[in-house]
This record gives structure tokens, sequence and C-alpha cells, in this order.
């Protein structure tokens, strides 16, 4: 691809959004398991943030107060592309970091989020440690077949070119090539990102499609799109919009 075949959309970006009323319990992996049916074939998450409260231990609603001690927390994997840009979504945020690892699988996401809540205990009679914010802000998006074998991937921004270096797995019989986003200094331009709220159970998702081969309709991307709304339609979710 070149520079003119590819692009960043800045503004009207696409969207998948979905809906989905989980089981009542903060142990619920529904969140998780959506963010990992999404991702495969289209990206890896290098970050997730995820927003802790004290919850209503009868409805599950978050509660003004009392606040847990440590409310936002990270899990990053790592080492990571020095080029690339991890931010912390909140002030004060806490991060736990996964070495030696190409990607974060279901137990550690699961596990860690477990452990976050178990160290937030609320000083409270009837109530409990919830998650009400999981975002994903900086990934590793898989690129298409057509882009062909560049070490360095132009793609077009406002009225600039931003230069993606094009990673390649240690395995040599795996032929997919890699890029990782948001690059330092550019924030916002990551090719995915992903916020899901939950509200007492009610969790909302939305999948912004920030690069034109995962938007336009006949974009070479277009296909894994598809392929991950009907991933996550299975799982249950009502999915109202895609892009």
């Amino acid at each position: 691809m070149t520079e003119s075949e590819i692009h960043i959309r800045d503004r009207a970006r696409a969207h998948v959004r979905a809906e989905l009323l989980a089981p009542q319990g903060t142990d619920d992996p529904s969140a998780v398991d959506a963010l990992l049916a999404l991702a495969e074939d289209l990206f890896v998450p290098l970050a997730v943030d995820v927003e802790l409260a004290c919850c209503d231990a009868e409805s599950g609603y978050p509660l003004d107060e009392p606040r847990p001690r440590a409310p936002y927390q990270q899990l990053r994997l790592g080492p990571l592309p020095e080029t690339l840009a991890v931010r912390e979504v909140w002030t004060d945020t806490r991060v736990t970091r996964v070495e030696d690892r190409d990607r974060l699988a279901r137990a550690e996401i699961l596990g860690w989020l477990a452990a976050v809540r178990a160290g937030q205990e609320c000083a409270q009679p009837r109530t409990a440690t919830g998650w009400t914010q999981l975002l994903v802000e900086s990934v590793r998006a898989r690129l298409p077949k057509s882009t062909g074998e560049l070490s360095v991937l132009p793609v077009s921004y406002g009225a600039g070119v931003i230069a993606y270096p094009v990673e390649r797995p240690a395995d040599a019989s795996d032929d997919s090539l890699w890029v990782s986003g948001p690059l330092e200094g550019r924030p916002g331009t990551a090719p995915f990102e992903l916020r899901i709220v939950n509200e007492a159970g009610f969790l909302s998702l939305d999948l912004s499609l920030n690069w034109s081969p995962w938007i336009e309709p006949d974009g070479a991307g277009r296909p894994a799109v598809d392929a991950a709304v009907a991933r996550l339609s299975s799982l249950g979710w009502d999915v109202t919009s895609a892009a």
C-alpha cells in the first residue's frame, strides 16, 4: 500500500457498538470475552485500563462514596516498541506489567481484574468492589495481506504522513505483518480503540475503527471486521451498529 491508499480518519470515525445484560456478579467474564473475540485476527491489546468503583452489593450500581483507594489500574505488556505511546488514561494509575509475552491471555486478564478488585476493599457495609469502565487505547494491529512487504508503513493523517514501523513475528513460518499504535507524539491514532462501560451489569461496548482498510466497505480489512462482529454476536451481544 502507498500513503494514498491508507489513511487515519480523525473525524466521524466508524464504530461497532453493542450491548449486553451480563449475569450479575463482579466475576462475570463477558467484557473480557468480548474484547478477545473482537481482537482475534484484528489486533492485540497492548494495555488494558480499568476504573474501579464501590458498588451496592445487591444491585451492583456504582456509588459516589466510598471510593476505592486506587480506582485506576492498568495491565500492560512488555517490552513494547520504543516508538509506541501507552497512555495512562487516568491520573495516579497503578500499572501492572506482564513481561515477555506477545499477547495477554484470557486467564491473565481475568486474574488481574480479580486481584485489583480484591486489593481495593470498600470501607462500607453491603458494598463490593466492581469496575465501571474498561479501555484499550494501545494496540498491535494485524495488517491485511494486501499491504505488501514493507519495513515502514506510510499512513496519511491530516495534511501529513505518519511512518509506522512494520513488525514481524519471531516465528519465521508466520508471514503476518503488524503495526503498533499510537506512536509517541501522535495521540488518538491507533488503528483501533475499545471502550466497555459497565452499569450494574448492563454492558455497552464501543469499538472505534480509525484506519481506512477497516472502515471502507471495500477495504482490505473489512472482512476481518465483519468476522469480529459475528464472533461478538455469537456471544450474545446485541450489535446496534457496525460502522
